[in-house]
Order: structure tokens, then C-alpha cells, then sequence
């Protein structure tokens, strides 16, 4: 399925529920969008990396760089929107059988001056992904360790039942048990907030809708399309790995690689829905 050229979002636009296996395509337009201009996207995920390493050296660093996070990487989707919209137009522009050769000269600035019209919602967004992350993920643990606890009263007195040595086995397996039961649960709900969480800096970069419909947006449709953000997270894990072989310069191509398959995604899910007609300065995706 091909990803659209021209989406355009309203916070009461629908989405659209996709195969699980259109995240390979996202996967494949991310290496594509990273191809088409290596040489900045290398250069801007040098910058937004040392600005994060900087962050996290200040007072309240890591605070402030999870909540600069969201963002700084929204620059990727909007730069990715733009080296879009400049190979469609350089597709409709070159003869058939000759190699496209987009223009990609002031892309980035052009990119920035977007980001900076939007940097105020994206704050505003990025506070309310942290404030609702931070308030699930305590509700999370403290309903986590009243059922570990629980469990482990549970075990402690059919210890007492079994004699010395089988007391101490069932008891030494029931712990470990648990913390590998609770390591899966934590996964399973860092993953629930990666899916609700999965379009809310496009839709707000490009889209141009409001932080909390954003959020809300996001989270129905992530949920909708939670086969296909499976599918993405499983094949993230060996990419992610693989990228860190060597001496984690890999992440230099990894990140321009997860913005490009990003907006994809976003394109996917939310730009076929209904397509409005943009004026030829607007980049794709986003809403005056």
C-alpha cells in the first residue's frame, strides 16, 4: 500500500486501521527518507543528541530532557515531510526510465521554520505525555507490588507447610517467578504507552491538531492499529541491537530511520482517510 503524498488532518478526522504488516512498509520508507539525505539527517541527530547529552548534565536534566524529547524529535517527522513532498515533486518532474534527483538545498531550514510555529503545542504535549506516562506507570507499580506482595505472603505460608529445604525451593521459585511475571508486565505496559503514544508528535508537528486531542487521536488510533505497532516494535528490537554493534554509531542512521518511518506511519494511518487539497507551500501534513 502506498503512502500518500498529501494528508491533511483535523482533530475530528478518522483513522484508518491498517494490515500488521504495513509496519515493514514504514519500516522500508524510514531507510528510504534517510537515503534521500544522509548527510543532514546524520548531522541533525548529531545535534539533537548532543543537546540531550547537555540536558541530562543540568539540574533536573533528565526531567528536562524527557520533556524536550518529544520535540526535538518531532524535527525528524517534519523533515522527513519535506524530503517527501520534494521527491514526489521531483517523480512528477524527471522523464520515466531517468533516476530521481530531488533538490533537497534548504529542506532543513524550511523544516525548522515549521517546527518552530509548532514548538509551543509540542511542549504543551509533551508535558501531558509525561504527566498521564508518569501517572500510569505509578497506578502500574503500586498495583504490582500489592499482587507481588500478595503473592509472596502466599508462598511464605505454604512454606511453613513444607518442610525446611522444599519451603526455601518453593519460596526461591516463587520469587523468581515473580520477577520475571513483573518484567513482562512492566514491558507490556511501556508498550501500551509506545502505542498510545505513537502519533502524537506528528499529529501535533504536522497535522496541526491541538495537544490534548492529539493525545486522544493518538491512543484510539494506536489501539486500532495495534497489530501493525507490534509488528514495528518486534522488528525495532534486532534493528536496535544491531545498530549498537558498532560503538552505538548505528544510531545515527537508526534515528533519521524511526522519523521517516514515523511519518510514514502517520501518513498511513490518518492521510488516506480523506484527502483535502493543500496549498502548493504547505508540506504534507499539515494544517494552517
Amino acid at each position: 500500500m502506498p503512502v500518500s503524498a498529501n494528508p491533511s488532518v483535523s482533530p475530528l478526522l478518522p483513522y484508518r486501521r491498517v494490515p500488521a504488516g504495513q509496519a515493514i512498509v514504514w519500516w522500508a520508507e524510514g531507510w528510504r527518507t534517510f537515503l534521500r539525505a544522509p548527510l543532514p539527517w546524520v548531522g541533525m541527530t548529531v545535534a539533537l543528541l548532543v543537546i540531550l547529552v547537555v540536558l541530562r548534565a543540568l539540574p533536573l536534566g533528565g526531567l528536562l530532557s524527557q520533556w524536550l524529547s518529544l520535540p526535538l524529535f518531532a524535527l525528524g517527522a517534519v523533515f522527513a515531510s519535506f524530503l517527501r513532498r520534494r521527491w514526489v515533486q521531483a517523480q512528477t518532474m524527471t522523464p520515466q526510465g531517468m533516476p530521481v534527483e530531488p533538490a533537497t538545498e534548504g529542506t532543513l531550514e524550511e523544516s525548522a521554520q515549521l517546527w518552530r510555529k509548532r514548538i509551543r503545542p509540542l511542549l504543551v504535549a509533551s508535558v501531558l505525555v509525561l504527566v498521564l506516562g508518569g501517572a500510569f506507570g505509578a497506578v502500574f507499580v503500586l498495583g504490582l507490588g500489592a499482587m507481588f506482595g500478595v503473592g509472596l505472603a502466599s508462598m511464605g505460608a505454604l512454606s511453613h507447610v513444607l518442610s525446611p529445604g522444599a519451603g526455601m525451593m518453593a519460596g526461591m521459585g516463587a520469587m523468581a517467578g515473580g520477577l520475571f511475571t513483573l518484567m513482562l508486565l512492566a514491558l507490556a505496559a511501556l508498550f501500551l504507552l509506545n502505542v498510545a503514544f505513537w502519533f502524537v508528535n506528528t499529529l501535533v508537528a504536522l497535522g496541526g491538531v491541538q495537544p490534548w486531542d492529539a493525545i486522544v487521536l493518538s491512543a484510539k488510533a494506536g489501539f486500532a492499529n495495534v497489530g501493525a505497532l507490534i509488528l514495528f516494535t518486534l522488528l525495532l528490537i534486532p534493528i536496535s541491537l544491531i545498530a549498537m554493534i558498532p560503538a552505538g554509531l548505528g544510531l545515527l542512521v537508526l534515528l533519521p530511520v524511526l522519523s521517516g518511518a514515523s511519518y510514514a506511519s502517520y501518513q498511513d494511518v490518518f492521510g488516506m482517510a480523506r484527502a483535502m487539497p493543500v496549498d502548493a507551500d504547505t508540506p504534507p501534513g499539515y494544517v494552517r
